[in-house]
C-alpha cells in the first residue's frame, strides 16, 4: 500500500439513517481497497475521534503519511488530534466542486 489515505463520509438515503465513515487506500497498480468503515447516527467531532482512535491501531503517525479529505471541521479537528504528523490535503474534486 502507498502512504496515502482517502477520508470520507456519505449519507444512507431510503429506508436507513446514519452516516457510513470510511477510509480507502491505494496499492501500486492503482487499486482501491478500504481499509476501515463505521456506520454512525450523524458526523461529528465524536464520531470521528472514535473513528480514528481504531484507525490508529493499524495506520501509524508518521511524516510519511497523506491523508486526503473533504475540508470537513470535524475531520479536520480529529486528524489534528489523532494525526498531527501527516500531511493532510484537500480533496481536488471537492474544491473544483465547491469553489
Amino acid at each position: 500500500m502507498r502512504k496515502v489515505i482517502i477520508i470520507d463520509g456519505t449519507y444512507f438515503s431510503g429506508n436507513y439513517e446514519g452516516v457510513l465513515l470510511y477510509i480507502v487506500a491505494q496499492d501500486t497498480q492503482n487499486h482501491f481497497y478500504p481499509l476501515v468503515y463505521y456506520v454512525v447516527d450523524k458526523e461529528n467531532d465524536t464520531s470521528w475521534g472514535f473513528f480514528f482512535r481504531k484507525l490508529k491501531a493499524f495506520v501509524i503517525d508518521e511524516l510519511e503519511l497523506c491523508i486526503i479529505f473533504d475540508r470537513y471541521v470535524s475531520i479536520a479537528n480529529g486528524l489534528a488530534k489523532h494525526y498531527p504528523l501527516a500531511h493532510q490535503g484537500v480533496c481536488m474534486r471537492y474544491l473544483s466542486e465547491n469553489l
